[in-house]
């Protein structure tokens, strides 16, 4: 197999492994924290989501980014699938943040702290040059 297709399945591969566990949290805080008959979905279009909620989906956001991250560096065997899986997922999580209200520390922890723990967790050093 060449090394752009093995790059493009590890992006793919990565994206879908994050996705699963962003909505498998998700679903986590729905069911955990939520109390009985309020709708999830309501409750966050009017930003009236518990702390703990907030805080489950954030948790998911970042082991997804670590997941997804160790998974495209291992299939991809190169920096370019690590750095198109954290352009792609921190595109998925900037449009899960503008889809509804959300709190200004889960903008910083997930426009964020996505892509610091995507390159973290694929071995990545991040350099700031000029400075």
């Amino acid at each position: 197999m060449s090394s752009a297709y093995r790059r493009i399945i590890a992006v793919i591969v990565g994206c879908v492994v994050a996705i699963v566990v962003v909505r498998l949290l998700e679903e986590l805080a729905k069911q955990v924290t939520m109390p009985p008959g309020v709708d999830y979905k309501t409750a966050l279009e009017r930003g009236e989501l518990p702390f703990a909620s907030f805080a489950l989906v954030l948790c998911g956001w970042w082991l997804a980014a670590y997941a997804g991250s160790r998974i495209a560096s291992h299939i991809g065997r190169a920096r370019a699938a690590t750095l198109a899986f954290t352009m792609v997922f921190t595109i998925f999580i900037i449009r899960e943040l503008l889809l509804a209200p959300h709190p200004a520390w889960m903008w910083i922890g997930g426009a964020l702290g996505v892509p610091l723990l995507a390159f973290g967790a694929a071995g990545e050093s991040i350099t700031l040059r000029g400075l």
